[in-house]
């Protein structure tokens, strides 16, 4: 059962103590939040606010979203080296714009 999952209950308790209801800002305790689904990366949970009964799923990751990039069929970037470094730091002493006009540079 989800609930009897190691972490289960340190997750609801952080989601009691950080997030409350968007719609009325009512507090959650821990009888209103369940875990609907665990996988190897990510947990999501269903908080029912005990105020105005909103319900709303919460989505919580064992770690950074993007450190899963790579498995997603994305590329590693290789390093960024000191040439390139240097280069932007040449390419930007000279520049006089906004970020618009940067981004249209490059």
């Amino acid at each position: 059962m989800l609930a009897e999952h190691s972490g289960t209950s340190d997750l609801i308790a952080f989601v009691v103590r950080h997030v409350s209801c968007s719609v009325c800002n009512h507090a959650y305790a821990a009888d209103d939040v369940v875990v609907v689904r665990h996988s190897a990366e990510s947990w999501v949970l269903a908080a029912t606010c005990p105020g105005c009964h909103t319900e709303r799923l919460i989505t919580a990751f064992d770690r950074p979203p993007y450190a899963l990039l790579p498995h997603m069929g994305m590329d590693i970037l290789p390093p960024i080296t000191q040439a390139e470094v240097n280069e932007w730091a040449r390419f930007l002493a000279h520049f006089r714009g906004d970020l618009k006009a940067l981004l249209a540079a490059i």
